[in-house]
């Protein structure tokens, strides 16, 4: 009987990790039939095919990111990027394992390490962020040079 509860726990974790992605926008992002594979994402636990990463999702106790990373890394698709997305029981915020390689590569799409963006501090500052660029609220100087 427990394993029949794990699984039902496990599917209703999935479900509601796709409902999250739809919250933040993915409309698509839906629980796979685990049985039958995928033609969209490959054959991970939750799918959608505008969102970057091969979702590995976990509601638990115990946490074991390698063991979890390695399923992760072998079930994922060419051109997704592994991830493990987990939730201890009795939390609310979902938490996301990927490894440092890939979160790097995403960051140099958002900030490039060797840009430099000097902002000349006008009050109040405020930023806004938009698709994942900082557009800062006061003007650059364009006095400054490099």
């Amino acid at each position: 009987m427990g394993k029949i509860n794990s699984r039902r726990k496990g599917a209703a974790g999935e479900r509601e990790f796709a409902s999250y992605l739809r919250e933040q926008g993915w409309q698509k992002a839906r629980r796979t039939q685990q049985y039958a594979g995928d033609p969209e994402g490959g054959s991970g636990d939750v799918v959608c095919a505008n969102f970057p990463f091969h979702c590995e999702v976990k509601r638990c106790q115990q946490i074991k990111p390698e063991q979890w990373m390695v399923q992760a890394k072998g079930d994922a698709p060419e051109g997704k990027i592994p991830a493990v997305f987990f939730r201890r029981n009795g939390e609310k915020k979902w938490l996301a394992i990927v490894e440092a390689d890939d979160i790097c590569e995403i960051a140099r799409h958002i900030a490039p390490p060797n840009f430099v963006v000097d902002v000349v501090a006008t009050h109040p500052v405020a930023t806004t962020v938009a698709q994942g660029f900082v557009i800062p609220s006061t003007p650059i100087n364009p006095n400054k040079i490099q």
